[in-house]
């Protein structure tokens, strides 16, 4: 498999804090091509890869750099992934290795240490991107149609927007939201467009009962004082994200991250402030107070054209992100489907199981419930999992710092420990080069033996960081994983491994300096566990 490595000096930011050359020195007999830039984002270095993926015929491609969220979240950021699966490189074998957010910004005075991590994170990503499959991709010609959830006077200024630019909307309310805000002088007129104009309609005394599907193509279900009502939309605006039951009814079948409000979460307040991490899925940007009729349509401005832009797309394409099931091995038991809270899981007429691509959220729970081992997950499969474990425990650091391994949700986990960085640039102080970070998609995807494997490969400790409780995308991944953890703590014991070496944190994706506080706590009482009572068995 020719592999394309591309490390990103990051304008001095990474090469300032590590040394590129033996960061590399692994990695370098396994690529076909490897490339140090100072700008991964220079069009001109842009090209270059793209012309590599053809005369090199890459098809798995390593960029050291910046953190997989940057490419989500900053402006454009995802344009270069793009690029790289135009060229023919299968999205998920473009894989980040985060030299930037979790190890230069965070080591910056431990550059020997910074150097053994960034090693040991390049070859973890070289390792992902070898051993994935290819993820099937499902074209969709986008359905020119929104679902507009609440009635609010940005509800109507979304609707009024789009449905001049020649999308059809269904507003749907828990009251009568249009006849209230006929009163207003502001939005009489609008009111009178929207309810009057052919393409719209009005579902009143609503709630979601049902959902599947993705950005271009949503069906959802919903429950009036008539019964049941579906809808199939392109996409779906929150109009009103202080109406939590909204987000309640939505986080049941889509995937979306909440703040401690319980409000649905943009990806990023100032450069995404109106998408969700659902790509389909708008919320209308909050604001404090009433606001002001100008704050009110800006916001709404801002949720419909974020909408345009991906509905007006010729075609999208649904990268089939999920679960996949070894017939060969299936018993039919129906573990999976029990387990799984997005009704992605059931058994067909073959008696084997089978997986809804368009309910399943790749969350990985029902991988870690199989009895027989049958499923696995595309984005996180069990054999990169282990691999990565081993490849990680192999990594050695100079002086006594303890090695721990960090689990991290793909929610908030991973996000928190990039958040890390600002917190240390802004003076909190740093944590160990040694703490060694291995992302997963959900705190539901982490299988007890995962664990277990990593204190037999010789780390002093595991942390998992994880969503609050309330917090996490996939529901209830955080309980399926309490109920685990719990006997595992047991098992650890009966094998003479104290189990305070063994720490799960729930965090918020912003939470940097309590990130950094709890790695050099985990650290403080494993020393002391060390210096008493000897390592791990």
């Amino acid at each position: 498999m020719p592999l394309g490595l591309y490390v990103s000096r990051c304008g001095g930011r990474v090469s300032d804090a590590i040394d590129i050359e033996q960061a590399v020195e692994n990695a370098r007999s396994q690529t076909a091509v490897l490339r140090v830039v100072d700008d991964l984002f220079d069009p001109a270095v842009q090209d270059l890869m793209a012309r590599d993926v053809a005369d090199a015929g890459l098809d798995a491609i390593v960029l050291a750099g910046h953190s997989l969220n940057h490419y989500r979240r900053s402006l454009s950021g995802q344009y270069l992934k793009d690029r790289l699966v135009d060229a023919g490189v299968n999205p998920n074998r473009v894989v980040a290795a985060n030299l930037l957010e979790q190890v230069a910004l965070v080591h910056p005075d431990d550059r020997r240490g910074a150097t053994t991590k960034a090693r040991a994170l390049i070859d973890v990503a070289v390792l992902r991107a070898t051993l994935s499959d290819e993820q099937e991709g499902i074209e969709t010609q986008p359905r020119a149609s929104v679902l507009i959830l609440g009635a609010t006077s940005e509800g109507l200024v979304a609707a009024q927007r789009l449905l001049q630019l020649g999308f059809a909307v269904v507003i749907a309310d828990r009251a009568d939201g249009a006849t209230k805000l006929r009163e207003s002088d502001d939005m009489r007129a609008t009111v009178s467009f929207v309810t009057s104009h052919p393409d719209s309609q009005f579902v009143e005394g609503v709630s979601i009962a049902d959902g599947q599907g993705w950005l271009g193509d949503y069906e959802i279900a919903m429950e009036t004082g008539a019964g049941r009502v579906t809808h199939r939309v392109g996409g779906i605006l929150l109009a009103s994200p202080e109406e939590t039951d909204w987000v309640t009814e939505l986080r049941q079948h889509f995937r979306v991250d909440v703040d401690d409000d319980g409000m649905a979460r943009s990806l990023h307040p100032a450069t995404h402030p109106a998408e969700t991490v659902d790509p389909g899925i708008m919320t209308v940007p909050s604001r404090e107070g009433n606001g002001q009729m100008r704050d009110r349509v800006a916001a709404a401005d801002s949720a419909a054209i974020a909408l345009v832009l991906k509905l007006s797309q010729p075609k999208t394409v649904h990268y089939r992100d999920t679960s996949i099931v070894d017939e060969s091995l299936c018993g039919g038991c129906a573990t999976c489907v029990r387990t799984c809270a997005f009704g992605a899981c059931y058994i067909g007429e073959d008696g084997l199981s089978h997986v809804d691509v368009r309910r399943c959220r790749g969350c990985g729970k029902c991988v870690v419930s199989c009895p027989v081992g049958a499923r696995d997950i595309v984005n996180s499969p069990h054999d990169y999992v282990i691999g990565a474990i081993r490849t990680l425990a192999e990594t050695k650091f100079d002086g006594e710092d303890e090695k721990v391994l960090g689990f991290l949700c793909g929610g908030c986990g991973y996000p928190a420990a990039d958040s890390a960085s600002e917190a240390v640039g802004n003076g909190t102080g740093s944590y160990p080069a040694s703490f060694l970070p291995l992302r997963i998609p959900c705190g539901g995807r982490l299988d007890t033996l995962y664990v277990l494997e990593a204190f037999k490969a010789g780390f002093d400790g595991v942390a998992v960081f994880r969503c609050k409780e309330g917090h996490c995308h996939n529901l209830i991944g955080n309980l399926d994983m309490d109920r685990r953890v719990n006997l595992l703590r047991t098992v650890l014991r009966s094998r003479w491994v104290d189990d305070s070496r063994l720490r799960i944190v729930d965090i918020s994706p912003f939470e940097g300096e309590r990130f950094v506080n709890q790695v050099v706590e985990l650290n403080e009482t494993i020393r002391t566990l060390d210096n008493g009572k000897g390592g791990p068995q």
